[in-house]
């Protein structure tokens, strides 16, 4: 056979073959002679790799589809009493020297409850607080007395001013009188001289007679003279009495505002003197003692939860704090996951709550970072800057148990206890975790 013909008959054979596909890939597996027919296999392995990796590839597709991404915060709580329950903190940092109550004893509003004394240095045989305190005792003393003495001069110079003020009245109201005799005399006087002067023309008075009756009118026009005379000197005097009453008071008033600024910074510094020695740590509110979660000689910091006030056998809540960068994932009804430091959550377990209550209000501020200080966490090294400091947020959750199984024992949770919470802020669909920076990343573009 000539290779034209065979060429033909290739083509042939080649019309009637089906349209290849992605899985109907054939090779030739044996050209034996041009005068024989031409066989086609299919290959078995390209084709399990293709289904394969479809599997693989719907599997992977259906996971993401399916599976979900938890974030978790880890949060610090207390348990409290649900009625009247109130946490007592530490104001200062310290050694607590004193405990006055003990747990189940009822307490009233501003009750002591301990005292804690903060670490200072010390002068002589006393502490540098103690002789500061003195010093600004005896400042303060020098200071109310100063106040006494001024006051009791205001005082002194209102008593002298409505003394002088009724006898001037009495006075004033004598001169009054005088005068409106003496006006009366007066005008009496000169009807008479009038009279003898018409007496005189027609020859019925003599000269002299005529002037002594004007000498007697001069001398009582004199005398009502000096009477309104002595009316304004004495009205002019009350005036100038009551002017310099009023001047000695605006000075004295203005020493006493400068006495009464000067005493108030010296009570704050003694207050502060107070605090550096021993500071008392009262109760807010009326309750019986929960807990006591100190005892004499442990350290404080400033914020610690040293005592909580309420009712023992009520069923309690969990007060925790959230930073405020999870307040607006968190959702009433929520589970929390809840490990008690009293019960190692590795021997005893976990337990479990809800959430009942969230804060609108943060319950502490973040602290002001200096500035002439990096914000950086020492524990991460070279690992970079540490978050900045947040807001904190009263979260109170309600546990789903009472108590713990501790080596077959149930075990009352106590009021004040302290504990820490896993809290999930952050639910998505792995196929959403994985699109959304894609999505992002588009709409920046």
């Amino acid at each position: 056979m000539q290779l034209p013909d065979v060429i033909k008959r290739l083509f042939r054979l080649g019309g009637t073959r089906r349209p290849q596909t992605a899985l109907g890939n054939f090779e030739v597996t044996g050209l034996h002679d041009l005068g024989s027919s031409i066989e086609f296999r299919r290959d078995t392995a390209a084709s399990l790799m293709v289904v394969f990796f479809s599997a693989l590839a719907i599997v992977i597709i259906g996971g993401l589809w399916i599976g979900t991404f938890s974030k978790q915060e880890t949060m610090r709580g207390v348990v409290l009493g649900a009625k009247g329950s109130q946490r007592v903190n530490s104001t200062v940092a310290g050694t607590v020297s004193a405990i006055w109550v003990r747990q189940g004893d009822t307490v009233k509003p501003g009750q002591k409850l301990l005292t804690i004394t903060p670490q200072q240095s010390g002068a002589g045989n006393k502490s540098l607080s103690e002789v500061e305190l003195a010093a600004l005792r005896s400042q303060t003393d020098s200071i109310d007395r100063r106040i006494a003495e001024i006051k009791d001069l205001m005082t002194r110079d209102a008593g002298d001013l409505r003394t002088y003020e009724d006898s001037s009245k009495k006075l004033a109201a004598n001169l009054e009188q005088q005068e409106v005799d003496m006006k009366r005399a007066v005008d009496q006087q000169a009807a008479a001289v009038e009279k003898l002067r018409g007496y005189l023309k027609r020859g019925l008075a003599t000269r002299d007679l005529v002037s002594v009756q004007e000498r007697a009118l001069q001398d009582y026009k004199r005398q009502l003279a000096d009477i309104r005379l002595q009316i304004t000197q004495l009205t002019s005097t009350r005036i100038d009495r009551r002017r310099t009453v009023e001047q000695n008071n605006n000075g004295s008033n203005s020493q006493l505002a400068d006495l009464e600024r000067a005493r108030a910074g010296l009570i704050s510094q003694i207050e502060q003197a107070k605090s550096a020695i021993a500071t008392d740590i009262l109760a807010v509110t009326a309750g019986q003692i929960a807990a006591v979660n100190v005892r004499e000689g442990s350290q404080v910091a400033t914020g610690d939860t040293v005592v909580a006030i309420g009712d023992p056998t009520a069923p309690f809540t969990v007060a925790l704090e959230a930073p405020s960068k999870t307040m607006g994932l968190l959702t009433i009804g929520q589970r929390v996951v809840l490990k008690y430091d009293a019960f190692p959550y590795k021997t005893f377990g976990v337990k479990y709550g809800k959430v009942i209550s969230i804060g609108e209000q943060p319950v502490s501020l973040p602290k002001a970072v200096a500035d002439d200080k990096p914000f950086v966490d020492p524990k991460l090294g070279d690992a970079g800057p540490a978050p900045p400091p947040q807001s904190r947020y009263l979260v109170e959750v309600e546990p789903d148990d009472r108590t713990i199984n501790a080596y077959g024992i149930d075990r009352p949770i106590l009021v004040g206890s302290s504990l820490s919470a896993d809290v999930v802020v952050e639910r998505r669909r792995l196929i959403n975790w994985v699109i959304d920076p894609i999505l992002a990343m588009r709409g920046r573009l």
